[in-house]
């Protein structure tokens, strides 16, 4: 112990690994992904899908680091991080496409001491530029923090079972629904120089911009609210990391949106010239969200101490495989797909029928092989070992275990990783459809995005296009689900698997990196204008760094044991 403890700290301080280059991976990627998010054919919870899905990937392939799931005594410990489950990358594309659900207009007029009521006049009225830092930030808070709350959801400490999924949720939008009645019965205390301007803020006919600030900040108290009601939850139920997760993700991005100003200081600093300042705005604001979720990276995701990995794994033994996390999801998927209902809704309504059928079948085939804590017979346990297959564990005991793990509790933990179930990480085939499921609504939805907005730019009638993206992208994706249905249906990965259920991981992240780089070009502006070259040439220079990073972990991530 005194020669592996330095070490395994050593490894849990690896700033290079566990900080600079998740963060400079994250931010490269938010830099990229976020200035196409106002191109065309994107925008809104469109564009930040195209953004999540490549924040889900990152995260889930650098947290798969193999060079740090080596135990004590070489034995292999995985998972070594707590959040490194498949389903990330559906939490993150969903929970971000989710909050761009609303605009940001309104506000940046704030930073010039403009509170715009119609723009098309030239009309307005003068306000501190106090509030544009202060709608920034309550803005910023839920557009990245909303992702950190779904992440968090893919690796909660202790077991969570259907009621307390409802209370989860309960709560996220009980508090979005308690935000929105108080701004609409106390607007006096929202709404900027309400009492001021109390006649304009009632006359939106001849004040149309008003009009536009109430319904962007009625959306961003929602959110607020919503972010807040998931984050009281984790606090209620005590588990830290995920509330230092969601928490240091909010409070970063508020801070840095707010201190970014909408790029609003550029006359300043570059006077007279003319330049796509907006779209400079958007990729440091996607910089802003990078560096938010590398520092909540590094805080939560170091490597686990063996107290920490012990709980995660045996509260996993004791809990079977079920329709909860399909459930949650598939109602959010169903959630993040209303705005385009109207416009796609066959291929749509396919899409998530095959989702929850694959629950149900999938659920009922495996309730007989709930993951259980088996029976061993290991020499030097005593009366502890031969442990019924029925036995049950107190939870609380982990937590006082993991808390100050002495000698004897330390036996107490590996006797309860000794004689945990194979799928003490979790049901492999349920991680891996978890992954699928992210790749296909993350990149589906870019394509025929991207390609929509590629047809709008070089040969217009969007509308015509839009429609028939949806005829071929929809169907396909309805394909693709059905062929990974039937491949883990038939190819299952067996029960005493122990190894990497994802042993092309590099693959799959070099393919959504290309991927959705390729989009980018394509909804970028002619080369003959130099602003549209310079961003081309910046997404350029971006896919290079974080290409080299990929790379570089795609080494460390082959350290992996790949299974029996």
């Amino acid at each position: 112990m005194s020669i592996s403890s330095p070490l395994r700290s050593q490894r849990g301080l690896d700033l290079t690994h566990n900080l600079l280059l998740p963060t400079l991976l994250f931010a490269a990627l938010g830099a990229m992904s976020w200035a196409v998010r106002g191109c065309a054919g994107f925008g809104g919870s469109a564009g930040c899908i195209f953004a999540g899905v490549l924040w889900g990937v990152a995260w889930w392939f650098v947290a798969r680091d193999g060079t740090s799931a080596q135990d004590e005594g070489d034995e292999w410990a995985w998972p070594a991080r707590r959040y490194t489950s498949g389903w990330i990358v559906l939490a993150l594309t969903i929970g971000i496409g989710i909050s761009g659900a609303r605009g940001w207009m309104q506000w940046p007029s704030f930073f010039e001491g403009k509170l715009q009521t119609d723009y098309a006049k030239g009309q307005f009225v003068p306000i501190s530029r106090a509030y544009g830092f202060l709608w920034l930030f309550i803005a910023g808070i839920p557009w990245a923090g909303i992702g950190a709350c779904l992440l968090a959801w893919c690796s909660p400490l202790r077991t969570t079972r259907a009621w307390h999924w409802a209370l989860r949720i309960g709560c996220g939008l009980g508090a979005a629904a308690l935000a929105v009645y108080l701004y609409q019965r106390y607007p006096q205390h929202f709404l900027p120089l309400y009492e001021e301007h109390r006649d304009r803020y009632l006359d939106l006919d001849n004040n149309p911009n008003l009009r536009r600030l109430i319904n962007d900040s009625r959306s961003a108290i929602m959110h607020l609210g919503l972010f807040l009601g998931f984050l009281i939850y984790e606090v209620v139920r005590r588990d830290w990391k995920n509330v230092l997760l969601i928490t240091t993700v909010g409070v970063l991005n508020g801070a840095g949106w707010a201190a970014l100003q909408n790029w609003k200081w550029h006359d300043d600093i570059w006077p007279g010239v003319t330049f796509n300042w907006w779209r400079c705005w958007e990729s440091s604001g996607g910089i802003s969200i990078g560096i938010a979720y590398g520092v909540a990276y590094f805080l939560v995701n170091r490597p686990m101490r063996a107290a920490e990995r012990a709980m995660i794994r045996a509260r996993r033994s004791l809990s079977s495989p079920s329709i909860e996390w399909l459930v949650v999801y598939l109602g959010l998927i169903a959630l993040l797909v209303l705005p385009v209902w109207e416009e796609a809704h066959v291929s749509i309504q396919a899409f998530l029928a095959v989702v929850a059928l694959f629950g149900i079948v999938y659920c009922l085939r495996t309730r007989r092989h709930s993951s259980q804590l088996e029976p061993v017979s290991k020499p030097g346990l005593g009366a502890t070992a031969g442990l019924p297959s029925s036995a049950k564990f107190d939870t609380a005991l982990l937590d006082e275990l993991a808390v100050a793990p002495d000698a004897g509790s330390m036996r107490v933990l590996k006797l309860l990783l000794g004689t945990a179930s194979p799928r003490a990480n979790g049901d492999p085939n349920l991680e891996r459809f978890g992954l699928g499921l992210g790749l296909l609504v993350g990149l589906g939805f870019s394509v025929r995005n991207g390609l929509k907005g590629f047809f709008r730019m070089h040969y217009g009638n969007e509308e015509y296009y839009a429609t028939l993206l949806w005829q071929i992208v929809g169907p396909a994706l309805v394909v693709i689900l059905l062929g990974l249905c039937a491949w883990i249906f038939w190819r299952p990965l067996p029960g005493n698997f122990t190894g990497d259920a994802f042993p092309r991981a590099a693959a799959i992240t070099w393919l959504a990196l290309v991927w959705q780089n390729v989009l980018g070009q394509l909804v970028t502006g002619p080369l003959s204008e130099w602003p549209e070259f310079a961003f081309a040439a910046y997404y350029v220079l971006l896919f290079v760094i974080t290409a080299v990073i990929v790379i570089h972990f795609s080494d460390r991530v082959r350290c992996l044991p790949m299974g029996r």
